[in-house]
Formats: C-alpha cells, structure tokens, sequence
C-alpha cells in the first residue's frame, strides 16, 4: 500500500508526533457513470493539527516568518495539485478486474481553503478539497466484473454506482449502509485497514433488456433499409 495522496503534504510529516483523534477526517466521495468517475476528497484540521499544519506550509513551502500569505497559499494549491498528479501515473487508484490500463486521469483540481491564511498559531479549522476524474475507455457495464479503489486506511467512503449497476458482492470496506438513490447504489462505510476495497456488480435485468430491445430495433430498421 503506498502512502497517502494528499496528506503528503502535511499528515504524513507531522502526525507521528500528533496523535491521531477527531481533530484530523479525511472523506471520500466517489461517483462512477457509465464513461467515467470522479473521486472527491475533503480534509479538515483542527485545533493543534490545524496548528501544526499553518507551521509546516510557513516552514517548508513559505518564508518561515510565521504567518500564510496568499502566495505561499498558491505554491501549495500548485504543489498538491502535482503531486496527486505524479503518484496517479505513477500507480493508478483505480482498477477494473485487476487492471487499470483502461482507466486514465483527464483531470486534477484542488480547493486550498482560504482559512489557512494568516497567523501560523490559528487553531481556526481548515477544511480542504480535491477533486480527481477519470475516464474509461468502454462503457463501465464492459469494463469488467470487478472494480477496486486503493485508498487511505480506515478513512470514511461513500460509493455511488451508475444508474442499472448492481452489487454483488464487496471485500475491504466496513459497511455503514447500503441505499438506493435516484435508482443508483450508494454504499457508505470506511476503507478496511488494508486501504483496499473491492465490488463485484452486474448490470440489472431491465437494463440487459432494454438494450436487447434496441439492438433488435436496430437490426430490423436495417432490415427494412435494405429490403427497400
């Protein structure tokens, strides 16, 4: 398991000596559609942790003077931004049956929040996004079977399937609920320590169906060309 994707900044470098509370969550959203898929992420600091936070942006990436200003914000926007990017093509979080060759990145974008400007002693909260899309190279119902996500290890996830998608079946995810929304499943819970968490789906009946009907039509509307 590689080590986190954005908490590279921050997380990483101060939490051996934070200990780990309420003080620091970290969200997943991810929304899968037939060609593609965003992955949203939201972490928030507080108290200390934002504390320690403001300290390690003013030291490593600012001018050291105790106080975030705005373009020590921006080098920090730009510097997650690559770095989410770089770890993604270097191994992809995302896998059909096993393989990620037909998944691509087309888009990384990041929502520093304004609150980490100023004084390097705020214990003000901080809450940051990121926001990562993917593409699939066939419709998700012909990607395969199987899909996995590699994520942050008992972190909280929320998995929104496309519209005609049904769960089989899941491993590496403590569930919290499993509801249907707006005809789509959505499955909420948290990553298992392994930081693994894998669904096998099918598409549903109505769905199969439905395109058989329109396959027939199809062929029958040639027909008819034909035949004229």
């Amino acid at each position: 398991m590689r080590p986190a994707l954005i908490l590279t900044l921050a997380v990483v470098c101060f939490m051996s000596v934070t200990p780990a509370s309420s003080a620091l969550t970290w969200t997943n959203n991810i929304v899968l559609e037939e060609d593609g898929m965003s992955w949203d992420y939201t972490e928030s600091y507080k108290g200390q942790v934002a504390t320690a936070y403001r300290k390690f942006i003013d030291s490593e990436v600012g001018n050291g003077d105790d106080h975030i200003s705005a373009w020590e914000l921006m080098k920090v926007d730009h510097f997650i931004r690559n770095r989410l990017r770089t770890i993604l093509e270097e191994e992809l979080d995302v896998k059909f049956d096993s393989s990620s060759k037909k998944v691509h990145v087309t888009d990384v974008d990041a929502e520093i929040a304004l609150d980490v400007l100023g004084s390097t002693s705020k214990t003000d909260e901080i809450t940051n996004r990121y926001f990562v899309t993917y593409g699939f190279d066939r419709n998700f119902f012909d990607m395969g079977s199987s899909m996995s996500f590699e994520g942050e290890p008992e972190t909280e996830v929320t998995i929104t399937m496309p519209e005609g998608a049904e769960l089989v079946s899941y491993d590496g995810i403590k569930i919290r609920t499993i509801d249907t929304k707006e005809n789509r499943t959505q499955i909420k819970g948290f990553f298992e320590e392994e930081g693994k968490i894998t669904i096998d789906f099918t598409g549903d009946e109505s769905r199969t169906e439905t395109e058989g009907d329109i396959e027939s039509e199809d062929e029958t509307g040639t027909e008819s060309e034909d035949e004229n």
